[in-house]
């Protein structure tokens, strides 16, 4: 391994960290010692112990992407790709890259997606002890995401109505932003759209995370 400076050591030391931090469990994984741990978080370990550490979570991550390689090369075709990416909410390039062989290292944020996305829907997968993610706290942030969706469609709604009226007191069509006029309901035709795909992914997600199936 080539020698590392000692702001380089630093820095590879604050990106562990917060991988820690953001998967606590993970410094079992890698063997920090639990009597060490305070001393771990507040200073800097010896070069070799940071590289050895780092190394270690190199490795899980690999074990962790072969592993769900090997569930996706059962679940997901090269034509589903797409499909798959919008139910896990991990891109379709990621998808594919891992079945294939192109991302041997997946980084936690996917990883921990896709060991959700996979166990729901094959009973006998299970997720990573170390993974922070559950099925409860999933769904109330992704409905919550919903949520802002719908509102932000509602206060678009809300102005469409002040500029219809607009529209029927000077007579005339409103102009896009390439000069052209639109119908007086051309923007209610792009609300419905974008209601529709919304209603489309409310589905889908209540669909795979909760009914535990792929429609």
């Amino acid at each position: 391994m080539t020698q590392l400076t000692e702001k380089q050591i630093k820095t590879r030391w604050a990106d562990i960290k917060k991988l820690i931090k953001s998967r606590p469990l993970l410094a079992y994984r890698v063997n920090i010692p639990m009597k060490s741990w305070d001393k771990y978080m507040h200073s800097i370990p010896e070069a070799a112990e940071v590289n050895r550490i780092y190394i270690a979570i190199q490795e899980d991550r690999k074990q962790k992407t072969s592993r769900l390689k090997e569930e996706l090369s059962k679940m997901v075709g090269y034509r589903e790709s797409k499909e798959f990416s919008r139910k896990s909410g991990v891109s379709d390039t990621s998808i594919r890259n891992i079945i294939e062989g192109k991302k041997d290292k997946a980084g936690y944020d996917i990883i921990n997606r896709l060991e959700l996305f996979v166990s729901r829907l094959n009973p006998d997968f299970e997720m990573s002890l170390e993974n922070p993610l559950d099925i409860k706290t999933h769904t109330q942030d992704q409905f919550g995401e919903f949520s802002s969706k719908v509102n932000n469609i509602a206060d678009s709604l809300k102005q469409y109505c002040y500029r219809l009226t607009e529209i029927a007191r000077k007579l005339e069509k409103e102009k896009d932003w390439m000069g052209n006029q639109e119908e007086p309901s051309a923007h209610l035709e792009y609300s419905i759209k974008r209601l529709t795909e919304l209603k489309n992914d409310i589905d889908s997600y209540w669909s795979v995370y909760i009914e535990r199936q792929i429609k």
